[in-house]
């Protein structure tokens, strides 16, 4: 049985039912006291949907303010309805139901984000070095070799090494021969590679070498982050506890929070509803939800 906390007193002030005769409408629905209400002659009664369709009159008669009234009510729609519901609660209210899924999940929550927020996302906390750590030469390799990374990007980057910087690179990958060389030479030597020998200059970097290359063509371009896998990119996140990739998922916003709490059980989503504003509740449920007001059975009232 499904039972709700109304106010009574405000059935008598609103449809002129008297105390004394509230007590006979225990575990009834409110379709049924009026019916009853009614038949005894309460004109007010007659008119009991005209006071459903009232927003301000339903927070007080449901008591919507109280998370208990609103989850029981919440407990008889169905999960399409509860859906619709979510795009009313903040980025904040629909994180909070992220709490329910597994460390794993949100993972997986987090790599099907379109890659621009989830970009913005994670270099709000994260550093383009902290990602970099952490992947693969291979996927390092694949953007490198990337048809948007255009040479030009690489090319000024190694214009803005530092002698020795430069010196250390060109000794390894070219030889000893390269140690005596002028700056101007070794731009020359890499300006003189085509395309499919400077490729492989690139990808034959040592480990740091290569993250400072790929730092440095982003710092160009930023849009080319979005040529890595999502995998890739989040993959720092791995290594934070449930509560805070909660935290950084609270500054998405709740278009893209709201079909990840859809993917809850609907008895979970009810309770994340539960934040939702009575104020705001009252007029969804004035506007669309009569009929479930109505079949909600109602507590005994006590006096």
């Amino acid at each position: 049985m499904i039972e709700l906390n109304v106010d009574f007193s405000l059935l008598h002030k609103y449809f002129g039912i008297s105390i004394s005769s509230i007590s006979k409408y225990a575990n009834k629905d409110i379709e049924e006291i009026m019916e009853l209400e009614a038949a005894n002659g309460n004109e007010k009664a007659k008119q009991y949907e005209k006071i459903l369709s009232n927003p301000d009159k339903l927070l007080e008669i449901f008591k919507l303010a109280n998370v208990e009234n609103k989850y029981i009510i919440l407990q008889n729609m169905s999960e399409g309805d509860l859906d619709k519901l979510l795009p009313y609660l903040t980025s904040e209210q629909l994180a909070m139901g992220l709490n329910f899924f597994t460390n794993e999940k949100l993972m997986t929550l987090v790599n099907e984000l379109p890659k621009e927020e989830l970009v913005a996302m994670v270099f709000e906390k994260f550093s383009l070095p902290d990602v970099l750590n952490l992947m693969q030469d291979d996927s390092m390799n694949n953007f490198l070799m990337e048809p948007d990374v255009e040479r030009k990007y690489a090319q000024k980057y190694f214009e803005s090494l530092n002698y020795e910087a430069l010196q250390k690179i060109m000794i390894e990958q070219f030889g000893i021969e390269f140690q005596d060389k002028s700056r101007e030479e070794y731009l020359e030597k890499l300006n003189s590679m085509d395309d499919k020998s400077f490729s492989k200059f690139m990808t034959s970097l040592q480990r740091e070498e290569k993250m400072n290359l790929i730092n440095g063509i982003v710092a160009q371009k930023p849009d080319l982050l979005l040529l890595f896998e999502s995998s890739d990119l989040t993959h720092p996140m791995e290594f934070l506890m449930k509560e805070d990739k909660i935290k950084m998922m609270e500054k998405l916003d709740a278009e893209f929070l709201a079909p990840m709490i859809q993917e809850l059980p609907a008895d979970l989503t009810q309770v994340v509803l539960t934040q939702i504003d009575p104020v705001v509740f009252s007029e969804i449920l004035a506007r669309d939800f009569q009929d479930i007001l109505a079949s909600v059975v109602l507590f005994a009232p006590s006096y």
